[in-house]
């Protein structure tokens, strides 16, 4: 972990690849820091417990989807059996 010390007005500079995100430091007051961001705009930035949130909604939908799939592909035999029967 890197740990910088920032004044208010002073930033801290993310590059990744050619893309680059900009963190400024715009108040602070009892204890807590408020931060602005500047990036592109396809860039998505959460709070930890938002986006801890989504990954945790993400993995359930998944799941749901594999579990459905697992239904689905123990139902087609049947189904093919029983139309085989139906039309002969």
């Amino acid at each position: 972990m890197l740990i910088l010390t920032r004044k208010i007005g002073e930033s801290i500079v993310i590059q990744v690849g050619n893309r680059i995100i900009k963190l400024i430091m715009v108040e602070q007051d009892n204890g807590s820091i408020k931060i602005g961001f500047e990036a592109p705009q396809d860039i998505k930035i959460y709070r930890e417990e938002v986006y801890e949130e989504i990954v945790k909604q993400n993995k359930a939908a998944l799941e749901s989807d594999v579990n459905r799939l697992g239904k689905i592909k123990t139902s087609i035999p049947k189904l093919v059996k029983k139309d085989k029967k139906q039309n002969t």
